[in-house]
């Protein structure tokens, strides 16, 4: 989230990265990036949320490993709006 927060998307990739690969929740980093969407970029750029929403619901009906797709594009996306 910090680096989704501070526009690094490199960053945000790497830490996306590490925490699937620990095995976190898919479903807590989904929820996560939600969040992000609408706290911090919020009406900056409203299609962050749709496109943070769409990656969560994509994660509940296809899951890993395929999951992990849409979950970075959603970070780059987030990570790149205006905030």
């Amino acid at each position: 989230i910090k680096s989704m927060r501070g526009s690094d998307p490199d960053a945000a990739l790497y830490w996306l990265a590490k925490m699937l690969v620990a095995g976190e929740d898919i479903r807590f980093i989904a929820r996560r990036i939600v969040i992000c969407a609408a706290e911090d970029v919020g009406m900056a750029d409203p299609q962050a949320l749709v496109v943070a929403a769409a990656a969560q619901q994509i994660v509940e009906s296809v899951g890993m490993p395929e999951a992990r797709i849409p979950l970075a594009e959603a970070v780059l996306y987030i990570s790149t709006a205006p905030k």
